[in-house]
């Protein structure tokens, strides 16, 4: 039984930077914005990560339009369950007037858009 536990420790220890088996390291989420569904898709990057810092990819599109790719990174906080960071994304290569300010969650490999404001008019999203 200790042996068991010790090994589920040491196999817990090593995954903790990987997303959980099942989950997808990526998040998407899709907003009406001006007559058009944006879509918002946010992945760790395949390389360029470290222990204090994680590489991220944001990427929106409009049909019609080519995707726009930017990156973006977190600091990851020693400890902490989950790190954060926020962006400014302007979006008139999309056709849209307006920057979608995002808050971004970082935790065990994968990110998640926590909050969207479209800007300006302060426009809550998510």
């Amino acid at each position: 039984m200790i042996r068991a536990l010790a090994a589920a420790a040491i196999a817990g220890t090593v995954l903790a930077g990987a997303a959980p088996a099942g989950a997808s390291a990526c998040s998407t989420d899709v907003f009406a914005v001006e007559g058009s569904s944006l879509t918002v898709q946010l992945c760790p990057a395949p390389a360029g990560s470290s222990a204090a810092k994680a590489a991220l990819v944001e990427t929106f599109s409009v049909k019609g339009q080519p995707p726009l790719t930017r990156s973006v990174t977190v600091d990851v906080l020693p400890g902490a369950d989950t790190s954060r960071t926020i962006d400014d994304a302007p979006l008139a290569k999309l056709g849209i007037g307006r920057s979608l300010h995002l808050t971004i969650a970082y935790k065990n490999g994968t990110a998640r858009l926590e909050h969207a404001l479209l800007v300006p008019g302060a426009i809550a999203l998510k």
